[in-house]
């Protein structure tokens, strides 16, 4: 049985924490939209009390901040990211992210018998998701 992984400890380390915390960063992600965007209705012109001072246009501040925010920035690749790669994957391999990953329950042990697969199905499927998103991150290479 193989548990090795082309990625480097690091790496995949990083991944799988990325992994375990994509539903997290999502909601973080949605909590920073939602108050950096408060509202579908764009207020352009001057504030409402009449002031020329400051930024008379609040709406494209946000978006600045939304597109300019580092922070912002990487969630938003983190969850795009797992996104693509889990939105890829078949039912079984799915189950086998939110089992280990996402509800944190299982080993890939645990994992494999659950699914009714070899441990070593388990791990090769895990090694090729956390190899999929590294790759869609830029973090290796093919």
């Amino acid at each position: 049985m193989s548990k090795t992984s082309t990625l480097s400890p690091r790496v995949r380390g990083f991944i799988e924490w990325r992994l375990e915390h994509y539903r997290e960063d999502k909601r973080i992600l949605q909590e920073y939209r939602a108050e950096l965007l408060p509202s579908n209705t764009a207020r352009y012109g001057l504030e409402a009390a009449g002031g020329h001072g400051g930024n008379g246009r609040p709406t494209e501040a946000m978006g600045v901040k939304l597109t300019t925010n580092p922070y912002i920035l990487e969630l938003e690749r983190a969850v795009e990211a797992v996104e693509h790669v889990t939105g890829r994957l078949s039912p079984e391999r799915l189950r086998l992210v939110e089992l280990v990953y996402w509800r944190g329950t299982h080993t890939i042990e645990g994992a494999a018998a659950a699914l009714h697969v070899s441990r070593r199905t388990a791990y090769r499927w895990a090694n090729e998701i956390l190899t999929a998103v590294a790759l869609e991150l830029g973090y290796t290479a093919i």
